[in-house]
């Protein structure tokens, strides 16, 4: 009895490691493509959620939408292009520290000048950006932007911080 179970998980062992190898070598070879698209379809996700919670929270009409996202989308691609240059500084510091290199006083304020300098720019981008919907939102609507949303409604939120909604 003992003999039949030990030979036939041997069997299935076996027989489990040589199935379909064809198909995991197609995913191997796809994984690259795989992980980018999902990068991208994972971005745009990322954007459509954005722009439905600000029209929601916002109460944007139609037309200020239009008027709203093109600018929006300006002001966060100059967000991403300071936020990519303070990693860039922050990166060759943590390579010289990784590598062992002693940072210099000078090389310390160098990098700390230089992130205040694109922190202060990325803030005034913001209120440049923020300034500019005069023309487009009502000051109510710009209050709301400025305002950061709550993450977690306690009411409506579970322990693990997941929206639930009643069913009533």
């Amino acid at each position: 009895m003992k003999r039949s179970i030990i030979v036939l998980i041997g069997i299935l062992l076996v027989t489990s490691a040589f199935a379909q190898p064809g198909a995991r070598r197609g995913q191997r070879e796809n994984c690259g493509q795989n992980m980018m698209m999902n990068k991208m379809e994972s971005q745009e996700n990322r954007a459509e959620l954005v722009a439905f919670r600000l029209t929601e929270r916002l109460e944007l009409t139609p037309e200020q939408a239009d008027k709203f996202f093109p600018r929006f989308r300006e002001y966060r691609e100059e967000v991403k292009a300071i936020r990519d240059e303070i990693k860039e500084v922050q990166e060759d510091i943590r390579k010289k520290v990784e590598d062992g290199d002693g940072i210099s006083d000078a090389e310390l304020d160098a990098m700390l000048k230089k992130v205040n300098t694109l922190n202060t720019k990325k803030d005034k981008a913001r209120w440049q950006f923020i300034n500019s919907l005069d023309d487009i939102l009502d000051n109510t609507q710009i209050a709301k932007f400025t305002l950061k949303p709550e993450k977690f409604d306690r009411k409506n939120t579970n322990k693990r911080g997941y929206r639930s909604y009643n069913r009533s």
